[in-house]
Protein backbone atom coordinates (compact mmCIF):
# COMPACT_ATOMS: atom_id res chain seq x y z
CA UNK A 1 0.00 0.00 0.00
CA UNK A 2 1.28 3.18 -0.92
CA UNK A 3 2.04 5.76 2.35
CA UNK A 4 1.37 9.48 0.98
CA UNK A 5 3.06 10.39 3.90
CA UNK A 6 6.71 9.60 3.18
CA UNK A 7 6.79 10.46 -0.32
CA UNK A 8 9.33 12.59 -1.58
CA UNK A 9 7.02 15.63 -2.89
CA UNK A 10 8.51 18.83 -5.14
CA UNK A 11 7.49 21.59 -6.46
CA UNK A 12 3.97 21.76 -4.24
CA UNK A 13 1.53 24.44 -6.20
CA UNK A 14 -1.57 24.71 -4.34
CA UNK A 15 -4.21 27.06 -6.28
CA UNK A 16 -7.62 28.21 -5.71
CA UNK A 17 -9.53 27.54 -9.26
CA UNK A 18 -12.35 29.57 -10.85
CA UNK A 19 -13.43 27.05 -13.29
CA UNK A 20 -15.61 25.22 -10.12
CA UNK A 21 -15.21 25.25 -6.49
CA UNK A 22 -12.19 23.46 -5.63
CA UNK A 23 -8.49 23.07 -5.54
CA UNK A 24 -6.02 21.75 -8.14
CA UNK A 25 -2.75 20.38 -6.54
CA UNK A 26 0.11 19.94 -8.41
CA UNK A 27 3.19 18.25 -7.32
CA UNK A 28 6.22 16.78 -8.51
CA UNK A 29 7.57 13.32 -7.11
CA UNK A 30 10.97 11.73 -9.33
CA UNK A 31 10.60 14.54 -12.06
CA UNK A 32 6.69 13.24 -12.99
CA UNK A 33 4.19 15.73 -12.42
CA UNK A 34 0.68 14.69 -10.70
CA UNK A 35 -2.32 16.36 -10.50
CA UNK A 36 -4.88 16.35 -7.66
CA UNK A 37 -8.33 18.13 -8.31
CA UNK A 38 -9.97 19.04 -5.24
CA UNK A 39 -13.40 20.05 -4.50
CA UNK A 40 -15.30 22.12 -2.34
CA UNK A 41 -13.57 24.79 -1.03
CA UNK A 42 -15.39 24.96 2.26
CA UNK A 43 -15.28 21.55 2.93
CA UNK A 44 -12.67 19.81 0.66
CA UNK A 45 -13.24 16.48 -0.91
CA UNK A 46 -10.43 14.65 -3.10
CA UNK A 47 -11.71 14.05 -6.56
CA UNK A 48 -8.46 11.99 -8.22
CA UNK A 49 -5.31 12.18 -8.89
CA UNK A 50 -3.91 12.32 -12.73
CA UNK A 51 -0.46 11.95 -14.69
CA UNK A 52 0.72 15.10 -15.95
CA UNK A 53 3.72 13.31 -17.47
CA UNK A 54 6.64 15.10 -20.31
CA UNK A 55 7.74 12.12 -21.33
CA UNK A 56 6.41 8.51 -22.03
CA UNK A 57 7.29 6.68 -18.79
CA UNK A 58 6.36 4.11 -16.59
CA UNK A 59 4.41 5.37 -13.39
CA UNK A 60 6.64 4.31 -10.09
CA UNK A 61 3.02 3.59 -8.49
CA UNK A 62 0.35 2.50 -10.54
CA UNK A 63 2.95 0.78 -12.87
CA UNK A 64 1.32 2.05 -16.01
CA UNK A 65 2.51 3.50 -19.01
CA UNK A 66 1.90 7.15 -19.59
CA UNK A 67 2.18 8.89 -22.97
CA UNK A 68 3.13 12.52 -22.54
CA UNK A 69 0.14 15.20 -21.68
CA UNK A 70 -2.28 16.14 -22.89
CA UNK A 71 -2.52 12.29 -24.67
CA UNK A 72 -1.34 10.55 -21.26
CA UNK A 73 -3.67 12.31 -18.91
CA UNK A 74 -4.67 9.11 -17.05
CA UNK A 75 -5.69 9.30 -13.40
CA UNK A 76 -3.07 6.88 -10.99
CA UNK A 77 -5.04 4.28 -10.00
CA UNK A 78 -2.53 3.78 -6.79
CA UNK A 79 -3.14 7.47 -5.62
CA UNK A 80 -6.79 6.76 -6.43
CA UNK A 81 -6.57 3.86 -3.70
CA UNK A 82 -5.55 6.93 -0.78
CA UNK A 83 -7.04 9.57 -1.99
CA UNK A 84 -8.30 11.04 2.05
CA UNK A 85 -4.81 10.20 3.30
CA UNK A 86 -3.46 12.84 -0.29
CA UNK A 87 -6.22 15.39 0.72
CA UNK A 88 -5.02 14.62 5.00
CA UNK A 89 -1.22 15.43 4.39
CA UNK A 90 -1.26 18.48 1.91
CA UNK A 91 -4.06 19.96 4.34
CA UNK A 92 -1.71 19.08 7.52
CA UNK A 93 1.28 19.73 5.52
CA UNK A 94 0.23 23.32 3.73
CA UNK A 95 -2.95 24.76 6.19
CA UNK A 96 -2.53 27.99 4.84
CA UNK A 97 -3.51 27.20 1.27
CA UNK A 98 -7.17 25.94 2.30
CA UNK A 99 -8.17 28.77 4.50
CA UNK A 100 -11.66 30.44 2.81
Amino acid sequence: MLNVKGLPYQDVKISNLSSFDGYQINFRINDHLYQFLVGNKKRPFPLNVMHIFKEKDICIFCNKTIYPYPAGQQICLAFQKQLPSLLNHFQTSYPNDFIV
